[in-house]
């Protein structure tokens, strides 16, 4: 048992760019590194793959259209089988979370999730993860392999592409035993043509302070000028002002945007855990001791009404100029 084992997820043909994160952290780890590849259109993923350096192992079937996490699974525990990686690193998705699960049953293997660092002790390994909503961190010690590890997304930073790498090698996924589930309606995800506020450059977040939805058309109008999107803090989500798909946080979405704008965001350790990440942060609140301040690059106290508009009326200036 040696070497590791990086698992890329397909979306629209494409690889998610957690991928790229895993290159890195195998490449912190040491050694040689695969890539496994589990789909039913690859599209130009595998070829894709190849470019970060490591043999990649593709299974293609049917099975693997809609994210039902038994048959990905089962794909990622065969191309295992084959090359018996003593690190397993799975992208923290919705799907990678269920199947890093599944993976780490099915091989016996030490599950370390959430990680923000991780280096090896011996033969074990040595995690850092948040706990208690990003308050503080632990540091978790798996003293023997094999290992399943879920990096906390934009933990690492990306790796970049190299060259073209070797033919992949393809496996038929074929079930052990009956598989205990199935999927069964199909729901396509709802496409509301907002930016995706994991791969935006700038967000411009509100909350609670806003008082209602009606002022996310003004973060709107300050995010279509710096090519950004709105986000969301949980409260704003939950009260109905906005989709669940703009939250961030513990319970939302990790994001590491340029430059984060928070208006009207208290900044609880729950939500500073999804935007911790961001390059610059910048707070509009008129409470001065909002927790937000003490992790912010740039503050402005003061009546987001008053701010805001202010600050749009600056910014198309600037555009304009």
């Amino acid at each position: 048992m040696s070497g590791i084992l990086v698992v890329a997820e397909i979306e629209g043909g494409a690889l998610r760019p957690e991928f790229w994160e895993l290159v890195t952290v195998a490449q912190q780890l040491g050694g040689d590194f695969q890539v496994a590849l589990a789909a039913a259109d690859p599209g130009n993923g595998a070829g894709e793959a190849a470019t970060a350096g490591g043999q990649v192992h593709l299974v293609q079937d049917p099975q693997l259209a809609d994210p039902w996490p038994e048959a990905h699974a089962e794909a990622v525990a065969l191309v295992a089988a084959a090359v018996d990686p003593q690190v397993v690193l799975v992208p923290r998705t919705v799907l990678g979370s269920e199947v890093a699960v599944r993976l780490a049953v099915r091989l016996q293997a030490a599950l370390l999730t959430d990680v923000t660092a991780v280096e090896r002790s011996g033969a074990g390994l040595v995690a850092t993860r948040p706990v208690f909503g990003g308050a503080v961190s632990s540091t978790v010690t798996a003293a023997q392999g094999p290992f399943v590890v879920v990096p906390r997304p934009h933990a690492f930073a990306a790796a970049p592409p190299g060259e073209a790498g070797a033919e992949s090698v393809t496996h038929a996924l074929s079930f052990a035993q009956p598989p205990r589930t199935r999927l069964g309606v199909r729901t396509p995800a709802a496409d509301t043509g907002a930016p995706d506020i994991e791969k935006a450059r700038v967000l411009v977040a509100g909350g609670a302070g806003l008082g209602g939805p009606e002022p996310f058309a003004l973060l709107g109008e300050v995010a279509a000028v710096l090519d950004g999107a709105v986000a969301a803090s949980r409260m704003a989500c939950d009260a109905g002002w906005v989709p669940t798909s703009l939250q961030v946080g513990l319970t939302g979405k990790t994001v590491a945007p340029d430059l984060y704008l928070a208006v009207g965001i208290s900044g609880a350790t729950h939500h500073l855990a999804g935007c911790a990440s961001a390059q610059v942060i910048a707070v509009i609140n008129s409470d001065k001791t909002a927790p937000f301040f003490k992790l912010a690059n740039y503050g402005v106290v003061g009546d987001w009404k008053d701010v805001l508009p202010a600050l749009l009326d600056t910014l198309k200036a600037r555009a304009a100029g």
